[in-house]
This record gives structure tokens, sequence and C-alpha cells, in this order.
């Protein structure tokens, strides 16, 4: 059930689309409390008349999810390229005596302090300017290592960015069709009456 959209916001879902809305699109350690807040915001401004305005706010609240989603996995990507790159620029030459195992192993262990801890991540930049690396380079090299990866996530962005403009214009087009016929229903209703009334 749509539990936490009904206790946040008062919006009852139509008894007919509970089971449609009951597997919102989660995956991993997304919360399904997350979830709801958005679907709730976006309903208390659509504000759903009927069945049909119900399921497009449902696409909207499922794309918008879908584009945060890629977006934080973009900034994951990024991150853990970083990591990758702090550690290899920081791994020390293996001598030929020591295993490849031993410089790969110092070289992360620098880059988990890099990443976590502020006063390391300057001794890492330090020892870095050493090598004749600045702090920017490290974003440079992530950003064209994952260039490809990060080419695909955009492309997604933009399908369900496509996607969300056009569940937005068929809830206008809709939402105006169904004002019109409303109108012309209260009219023919209004003119009813009035007819009667003359007679």
């Amino acid at each position: 059930m749509v539990r936490a959209v009904v206790k946040r916001s008062a919006i009852t879902v139509p008894p007919a689309l509970v089971p449609l809305f009951n597997q919102p699109p989660l995956v991993g350690e997304e919360k399904r409390e997350d979830y709801e807040e958005l679907f709730s915001a976006i309903v208390a401004t659509i504000k759903p008349s009927d069945t049909v305005v119900w399921l497009l706010a449902r696409d909207f609240a499922d794309l918008t999810w879908e584009i945060a989603r890629e977006k934080r996995l973009k900034t994951q990507l990024i991150k853990l390229t970083e990591f990758d790159v702090v550690s290899k620029l920081v791994s020390p030459i293996t001598p030929t005596f020591l295993p490849p195992d031993m410089s790969i192993g110092m070289g992360k262990k620098l880059a988990k302090q890099w990443a976590g801890d502020p006063k390391a991540r300057q001794i890492v930049i330090n020892k870095l300017a050493d090598k004749g690396y600045d702090a920017s380079d490290i974003s440079t090299l992530a950003m064209n290592r994952a260039a490809p990866e990060i080419e695909v996530i955009d492309r997604r962005i933009g399908t369900y960015e496509l996607r969300r403009i056009a569940a937005m214009k068929a809830i206008e087009q809709y939402s105006e069709a169904s004002a019109k016929r409303l109108a012309a229903a209260s009219t023919d209703v209004i003119e009813g009456e009035f007819t009667e009334a003359v007679e």
C-alpha cells in the first residue's frame, strides 16, 4: 500500500490503482519513504482529478526518480574513478624484488585516506604535487577515464527527461480537455435548468 503518501499528505490513491502503485521503482538501498515523499509532492502539485491523471502523475514521479538515480550513479562513478586515479598516481614504483600487489596496496591505502580524511587528503595532494600533479589533475584524469560511462548515463538521463516532458504535456493536454468537457457539461446543465425554468 502507498502508506507514506496517505500519511504525509492525506492523499488517497484510487483503490483500483493501489495494486499498480504498490511496487515503486526502487533498487539497491533506495527507500520507499523517499519515493513516496516525492510522489506525494508531485500529486499535491498536479492534484489528479481522475484515474488517467493519477497514472500520468505516477509516470512523472517514476521518471523523476530514475533521473535522480542516474545523477547519483554518475557522481558515484566519478568518485570511484577519482579514487582509482589517486591510487595509481600515488603508488610508488615497485622495485623488481617486491611483488606488484604490494605497490597497488599502498596506493589504495593512500587513496582511501585521500577520500575519507581532509588532513590525509592534503598529505596526498602534497605527494602528488611532488610527482607533478595538482588537485585538478585528479578530476580531469577521472572525467576523461570515465567519459564513455558518463556519456551512457547522460544519454539515459536525456531519454528520461524527454519522457518526463512528454508525461507533463500529456497531463496538461488531458486536463485541458477535461476542463473543456466539464465546462461544456456545466453549460448544458445550466441551459437545461434555464429552459425548464422558462417553461
